[in-house]
């Protein structure tokens, strides 16, 4: 550095101009943001540390929460995919099975 005088930023100065919080609510304002979407979706696989499982229909129910670990999610927005399949049915059951 030169000669001179160098002001050294107080700690509020440095947070306001290098803070992330500052920088999310100002992107917020004009641009559009990831995951925004009117037809989003999101599937959770998680992984269950239990034994203990109840069935309900076609649904498998952990009573203990502390048992359940999300993994990872998915999520996807309308636009790709087939909208209209039933993961019900026996030949996509065997899909998914294989």
């Amino acid at each position: 550095m030169g000669k001179g005088q160098y002001k050294i930023p107080t700690r509020e100065e440095l947070l306001q101009k290098y803070n992330r919080i500052n920088q999310i609510k100002q992107e917020q304002v004009g641009e559009g943001r990831f995951l925004q979407s009117t037809n989003l979706n999101c599937v959770a696989l998680c992984e269950i540390t239990s034994k203990n499982l109840q069935k309900h229909g076609n649904i498998w129910v952990c009573p203990v929460s502390d048992h359940v670990c999300t993994r990872f999610l998915f999520y996807e927005n309308g636009q790709v995919g087939d909208i209209d399949i039933n993961t019900q049915e026996d030949k996509i059951q065997q899909e998914i099975s294989r």
